[in-house]
């Protein structure tokens, strides 16, 4: 009998581990991989520089750095939110049609670390139907707003195909009212595989824009958009 009872513990344990394990691994098929982390910059793109723009306000200036973007023949990044693109859906196509690219900078501009995950996600989501819905476009980079994060905003943005990009150079030129300080500024931090942050309409932008293009070059720097930029990460070495 006391065998009997021993034989039936040990089955009953067996089962036990066995259903353990099956609860385990259905845990772990559930669980998402974790996202990439952020793109402050770009090793091993020791002669391109990524331009990036946010807009977020007004479209005022926004003509003018087109003008200059296509006069100096150079591509940028531009990240909008979807209010914007709302209520200036004529200025974002001319931004595809010029061959510039355009990122996801939520729907209002929120601070994500202070919403909920369902907020996260409306703001994520938002700029996303906005876009498809106005320019037949999906885009695949996300900038958070003041590039403030936390993990379930990484993971929503990596659910819907964005990779998170920031940046390595911050102009401030929303703080600057001297030309020559932004330029002098941008050039003191430049390097291969930096990412610029401009606001689109900084009246100072604007000023030392043609003249930061041209220092890019003169330091044999070439101005490309972000996924230009990360098509060099992306590269298998060798």
């Amino acid at each position: 009998m006391f065998r009997s009872w021993r034989r039936a513990e040990i089955v009953g344990l067996c089962l036990i581990m066995l259903l353990g394990a099956l609860l385990v691994t259905s845990a772990l098929q559930q669980i998402s991989p974790a996202p990439p982390a952020p793109v402050y910059f770009v090793p091993g793109s020791p002669s391109e520089v990524a331009i990036t723009f946010e807009t977020f306000w007004s479209s005022e200036g926004l003509e003018e750095v087109l003008r200059i973007l296509r006069e100096k023949d150079v591509r940028a990044t531009f990240f909008l939110t979807g209010a914007w693109l709302k209520n200036h859906p004529e200025a974002a196509k001319m931004i595809l049609e010029q061959g510039h690219e355009i990122g996801n900078h939520t729907m209002n501009h929120a601070g994500l670390l202070y919403l909920t995950e369902e907020e996260i996600r409306n703001e994520i989501d938002g700029f996303i139907e906005a876009a498809q819905e106005i320019l037949e476009f999906r885009p695949v980079l996300f900038r958070p707003p003041q590039g403030l994060y936390n993990g379930i905003v990484l993971q929503h943005a990596w659910k819907r195909r964005c990779r998170t990009v920031l940046w390595s150079v911050e102009s401030y030129d929303y703080l600057s009212r001297d030309a020559a300080a932004l330029i002098a500024r941008v050039g003191s931090r430049l390097q291969g595989g930096a990412i610029i942050l401009f606001r689109a309409g900084t009246p100072v932008t604007l000023e030392a824009l043609p003249q930061i293009l041209e220092l890019l070059r003169e330091q044999g720097y070439s101005p490309v958009t972000v996924s230009a930029l990360l098509d060099n990460l992306d590269r298998p070495a060798g």
